[in-house]
């Protein structure tokens, strides 16, 4: 798939990211971030030795690995999971380099934040799911976001990928880039 030359998140094709995700939750009968990790032979590791980081992944002796912060309530590592999940399959070749860790997650600035934060969005967040939801009168933003489980910021990401597939959809706030770089107080 052809993408434009031009910066930012319109360098992407409108449904690339998408795409992938579907792709890989067809091929694997799952939507968990955690059961495809697993499908994919990655090790998933949790760990209390850092605060400041809600997990990363890393590639080593011809293995992805993830690790969480086991300080993370159970939605919370769901999310990093998933984006942690993007970052392996969308980054193979910039992990074989570098680790990822999420100091850097939810940086609209870089690319592959951005791109990691639109597959966790659409893994996470079914198109029928928001659809279904929106058509309730009664359903504002914050309430949908509760009744999916997930936060305003993921949430604010799959609107953000929903409009630019073409789907008709008002943004109720701006996308937060660092919503998962947030500093956990220290026990």
């Amino acid at each position: 798939m052809k993408r434009c030359s031009c910066e930012g998140g319109c360098d992407l094709a409108k449904d690339y990211i998408y795409k992938t995700v579907q792709l890989l939750s067809q091929k694997y009968g799952s939507c968990d971030p955690f059961s495809l990790l697993d499908c994919l032979n990655v090790v998933v590791r949790e760990s209390d030795g850092f605060s400041q980081l809600k997990g990363f992944c890393f590639f080593a002796n011809r293995t992805f690995y993830v690790v969480l912060n086991s300080f993370l309530s159970d939605e919370e590592k769901r999310i990093a999971a998933a984006h942690e999940l993007a970052h392996i399959v969308l980054h193979k070749q910039a992990l074989r380099m570098a680790p990822m860790k999420d100091s850097q997650l939810y940086d609209m600035t870089s690319r592959a934040e951005y791109e990691a934060n639109l597959f966790a969005a659409d893994l996470l967040i079914a198109d029928q799911d928001v659809d279904m939801l929106s058509k309730d009168e009664d359903m504002d933003y914050f309430n949908m976001c509760r009744a999916l489980n997930v936060t305003p910021d993921l949430m604010s990401f799959k609107l953000f990928s929903l409009v630019h597939r073409g789907f008709a959809y008002n943004m109720p706030m701006g996308i937060k880039s660092r919503f998962l770089a947030k500093v956990l107080p220290t026990l």
